[in-house]
């Protein structure tokens, strides 16, 4: 199998691994390089104390000086979004050229994955969350009703964003398209499940979406069997994200009356929700249909899969 060159910059990297610590074979992996050749180097490095007069390869001469070479580099960690163009305008060669040294780099040119925006007091929420049930069991979880609701649209994709990153980046903070709340929908459906038990899939419809309707649609039609069925009605936890409806006054006063704990949850977190594994498979099986053109052609497809 033939390896890539790794340049002064990668190899001075490979050191500042290996000096935080890091284990040779995790460095091989980060590089995509052979064990011995990071063993090689940083044997190299503990007798010379440097890594530049390690053999040069024979060939064409680079395109890029080292300088240029650092400046590439630091522009796509600064910004993942530039062009090809704007990368290749900045250290003047090629986009060919630009993509080689990003490939050398271990950069890819990805689409960002969507993931909600989180500011500072979110994160300290999800982390107060984290630390507060950590001790839990399986068993306690599975003493939870995780619930949601997830709206199926019928009109194009949204544009994709495409980011410079490295293999393990997918989900850094630069690296990602923060998503924002929007009132758009087509056509919206209620779920639940506890370790035991699953609820149908509601259909809530647009004239339907008051907190009167929730609780009778939601509360009255499908919650409360949940604690009818049970074994010990007492130990169910309701999962509930913090949607208006759910912080408004007659749902709240419904589960007063009904004596309903519910679980503390940190905003803008629906990935720490398992429910919505569910909504990704439904989506993804509606992928193989034909788009809908209607809502109730929607409506048809979602109750099909």
């Amino acid at each position: 199998m033939k390896y890539r060159t790794l340049s002064p910059m990668q190899k001075n990297q490979i050191v500042g691994m290996r000096k935080a610590g890091m284990k040779c074979k995790d460095i091989a992996e980060v590089f995509s390089a052979p064990y011995s050749t990071i063993s090689t180097i940083l044997s190299h490095w503990k007798v010379h104390g440097s890594v530049e007069s390690l053999k040069s390869q024979c060939g064409r001469p680079r395109k890029l000086s080292e300088r240029d070479f650092r400046v590439l580099c630091h522009a796509v960690s600064s910004n993942r979004r530039h062009t090809l163009v704007e990368l290749a305008n900045l250290v003047s060669v090629s986009r060919t050229t630009v993509r080689f040294y990003l490939r050398e780099l271990g950069f890819r040119n990805c689409i960002a994955p969507k993931k909600p925006y989180l500011n500072v007091k979110h994160k300290a929420d999800r982390l107060a969350f984290a630390r507060a049930y950590e001790s839990w069991t399986f068993e306690d979880w599975c003493n939870i009703i995780w619930t949601d609701e997830s709206s199926f649209e019928t009109g194009k994709n949204p544009r994709q964003i495409r980011v410079w990153r490295k293999a393990y980046e997918k989900y850094n903070w630069d690296c990602i398209a923060p998503s924002f709340k929007s009132g758009r929908s087509s056509v919206m459906v209620w779920g639940a499940f506890t370790g035991f038990d699953k609820s149908p899939l509601i259909i809530i419809p647009l004239d339907k979406r008051s907190a009167r309707d929730f609780v009778t649609i939601v509360y009255e039609g499908v919650l409360s069997g949940f604690y009818f069925l049970h074994d010990d009605p007492e130990e169910l936890i309701l999962m509930e994200d913090g949607a208006p409806v759910h912080r408004s006054s007659l749902p709240l006063q419904w589960r007063r009356a009904h004596g309903i704990e519910k679980l503390f949850w940190p905003a803008n977190s629906p990935d720490l929700n398992p429910i919505e594994n569910v909504w990704m498979v439904v989506k993804d099986l509606l992928k193989h249909h034909s788009r809908p053109n209607s809502k109730l052609e929607m409506i048809e497809k979602i109750q099909s899969v």
